[in-house]
């Protein structure tokens, strides 16, 4: 009768070839599926796990397999001068037109052009990151947000550089495709000078029905209140405050300088005044600032730009 019978050894030399040849690992090559190419695959034994090489090979490299990394520039004209750098053929712009966190960005490896273009890495960037100015920062921050009469004053003294002359609306003739002067027409109203903004703040009296009349000197910190029944002002005579007035302000840092419609408004409520602005259409002057930017990269590259992320 015929038995199988188990061998037992004890020589570490057969142990050793048993276990080499029990989790010995297999390459098995998959034949491929509507024209794809066959692919060798490696199986493991439970328990293993295979190590890449690539590793213990990059160590003896004398230079990188290729390039990648993002270098973070700090102008525009060095973000340039850096694509213009590295660039090739296939090389594309990113702009993200995002008004808090605006961006440029340069891959410069890239997917091939085409339908049939090779895949690239697209791990070699250069990006900019557009710094807002000072005075866009300060503008933005206080828009259409209530500010009491003392708080209104210290604002406008911080930033009363940034306020410009209104269009000449009495003296010139007028100049009728200035936007400025359009808007002031639509709204019905007048610009404030610099001067009468700060006369406003300063103490210029503002009046109600049965309402706190409020005046701030900044010099002495004090309080003058009288109750009055209509709008006047100190003389006695109806009381006409300009709903409008001019800034001239750069979007970027050491940009160019824009000119932006700021509608004045004021509340007498519980007794007190409180001031607030609004700045009029940021967003086209953002754009155009933005686009202007972008057009002089795209320029100054020779390269395409698309206004979004690029692949991750």
């Amino acid at each position: 009768m015929n038995q199988d019978i188990a061998v037992v050894t004890t020589d570490p030399a057969s142990i050793a070839r048993i276990v080499h040849d029990h989790i010995k690992p297999e390459i098995v090559t998959i034949k491929g599926q509507d024209g794809q190419v066959e692919t060798q695959v490696l199986v493991l034994p439970k328990g293993l796990q295979a190590h890449s090489t690539k590793p213990f090979l990059d160590e003896f490299r004398t230079s990188p397999e290729r390039r990648q990394g993002t270098a973070t520039l700090r102008d525009l004209q060095s973000l340039i001068g850096h694509v213009n750098r590295f660039k090739d053929a296939d090389s594309v712009l990113y702009a993200m037109n995002d008004m808090e966190r605006p961006s440029l960005q340069g891959v410069l490896d890239y997917h091939r052009q085409g339908a049939e273009g090779q895949p690239r890495f697209g791990k070699h960037r250069a990006v900019y990151n557009f710094p807002l100015s000072n005075e866009w920062r300060a503008w933005k921050d206080k828009n259409c947000t209530a500010m009491s009469q003392q708080e209104f004053a210290e604002f406008l003294e911080d930033r009363i550089t940034d306020v410009i002359a209104p269009p000449d609306m009495v003296g010139a003739p007028l100049d009728r495709d200035d936007p400025m002067v359009h808007l002031a027409s639509m709204l019905g109203g007048s610009f404030a000078s610099p001067t009468k903004l700060m006369e406003l703040s300063r103490g210029l009296s503002v009046r109600a029905n049965e309402q706190v009349r409020q005046a701030t000197n900044l010099s002495s910190g004090e309080v003058s209140l009288q109750f009055t029944s209509e709008h006047q002002d100190e003389a006695g005579q109806p009381l006409k405050v300009p709903n409008l007035f001019l800034i001239a302000i750069p979007v970027f840092l050491s940009g160019a300088l824009y000119r932006v419609a700021v509608r004045l408004r004021y509340r007498l409520r519980a007794g007190a005044i409180s001031w607030f602005y609004e700045l009029h259409r940021t967003d086209l002057v953002f754009d155009h600032a933005f686009t202007e930017a972008c057009n002089k990269a795209r320029e100054e590259t020779d390269l395409p730009l698309f206004v979004g992320s690029p692949e991750q």
